[in-house]
């Protein structure tokens, strides 16, 4: 107990003042949705026409999930209970290989993951999991059971329930987040470390683009409970064809029995946020991590991979980059005219990259030789972040040259799961 004790110290909480000024801002916000629900209910009465026409413009969402969400083409539908959560994961690939663990982001589910699974597999025992409060994982509605040493400790019962002494850890977005903090929490459990798209937690909450739809201003306003989730609820529909906007230029999945072909893929995201409670757990896991951040002076020694489009407008480029500043060993790669999930809209190249870092060179066709990065500062990593946006080349930190080799585009992804 001494020791996870110790661990769990490296996680603080930020001045209070801080903390006041941000509920201070959140009862602004909230009474400012209140106003315009109460003009929006006037306006109503007065107008019976304005009712007819939120009528005809509001979403149907799907009251069963599409059928790419349950069937095991991707992986076998498995899972654990922990105390008083369950857990529900996909898991693919041969048990006797070693664990990669996908940790989606928000709002997302274990789908997002749908490209690198059938190449994972190859090679892993893959976990995609469903992070508690999404999908078809537990809901807890207490705000308690989503502060950063909670997950965390979930997230290691969870790895100990499934036998897993130490895996990789893949994470986009919110499930980013959750990987930085579990790897300076838990660095024994992490071999090695993907961030996809999102920035260390010290960089993350003070730096947000204002053109981002979960901007600081958003995340204020989600601070107090039942409001935001009614909010969400009601825009569900225009935030997450925001969110994933890079869906309806994927290719077919099978949709229905009969065989028919359609981009049916926002089923999946309209049938798991379709609810108010679908909103609540994602919500609560905002209303603590923005207080928390890692203590000063701590490193993560596993390898880690930092992967982020050149066209993010959720995150900022530079505060990306910069969390190189807290790892030893580090690789960052920059996909070209790609935003804010390369996994899924640039997949095969994300692929390569991932499994070139991943396994090195078993994945390497055509060893090449790579440069270190030499310089260390923010301006010499953001020029060699660039610079991989030109060449196509990626920049390593300190040990892991040895070890990194380059490979040939994937070639094997199924035609199904490659965008035209």
């Amino acid at each position: 107990m001494g020791s996870q004790k110790r661990d769990y110290d490296v996680l603080e909480i930020v001045p209070k003042w801080e903390i006041t000024k941000i509920y201070l801002r959140c009862l602004l916000a909230n009474f400012t949705i209140l106003l315009k629900w109460l003009y929006e209910s006037v306006k109503c009465k007065v107008n019976p026409t304005a009712i007819m026409r939120r009528t005809i413009e509001r979403t149907d969402f799907p009251n069963k999930p599409p059928i790419f969400m349950t069937d095991t083409n991707l992986g076998r539908h498995s899972y654990v209970k922990l105390e008083n959560t369950k857990l529900h994961f996909v898991e693919a690939g041969s048990r006797s290989n070693p664990i990669v663990l996908l940790l989606h982001g928000f709002p997302d589910c274990w789908f997002g993951w749908r490209y690198q699974i059938p190449e994972l597999t190859h090679y892993f025992h893959v976990i995609a999991l469903d992070l508690k409060g999404f999908n078809d994982s537990d809901k807890p509605h207490w705000r308690f059971e989503y502060t950063p040493k909670k997950v965390c400790e979930d997230l290691r019962k969870f790895l100990i329930a499934i036998s897993a002494k130490s895996v990789s850890i893949i994470g986009h977005d919110l499930g980013a987040t959750i990987g930085w903090l579990f790897a300076h929490t838990n660095p024994e459990m992490v071999d090695k470390f993907v961030s996809v798209s999102t920035p260390h937690p010290n960089l993350l909450w003070d730096n947000l683009p204002k053109s981002s739809p979960f901007n600081r201003n958003w995340l204020e306003f989600v601070q107090l409970p039942m409001l935001p989730e009614m909010e969400l609820k009601h825009t569900a529909d225009k935030l997450l064809r925001r969110c994933h906007s890079h869906v309806t230029k994927e290719k077919l999945y099978l949709s229905g029995t009969n065989g028919t072909l359609t981009n049916n893929l926002m089923e999946a995201y309209l049938y798991s946020f379709c609810q108010t409670d679908d909103w609540r757990g994602p919500l609560n896991y905002y209303r603590n991590f923005l207080f928390y951040r890692v203590r000063d002076g701590e490193i993560l020694q596993c390898p880690c991979l930092i992967i982020t489009g050149n066209d993010d407008r959720f995150y900022k480029l530079e505060s990306v980059v910069k969390s190189s500043e807290f790892c030893e060993n580090f690789i960052i790669k920059i996909i070209e005219q790609c935003g804010r999930a390369p996994h899924q809209e640039m997949a095969a190249e994300f692929n390569s990259t991932l499994l070139k870092f991943l396994i090195g060179k078993k994945f390497s066709q055509k060893p090449t030789e790579v440069q270190a990065t030499q310089a260390r500062g923010l301006v010499g990593r953001m020029f060699g972040g660039i610079g991989t946006v030109a060449n196509n080349t990626v920049k390593l930190g300190n040990n892991l040259r040895e070890t990194y080799a380059f490979a040939n585009p994937l070639s094997n992804v199924p035609n199904f799961m490659i965008k035209g």
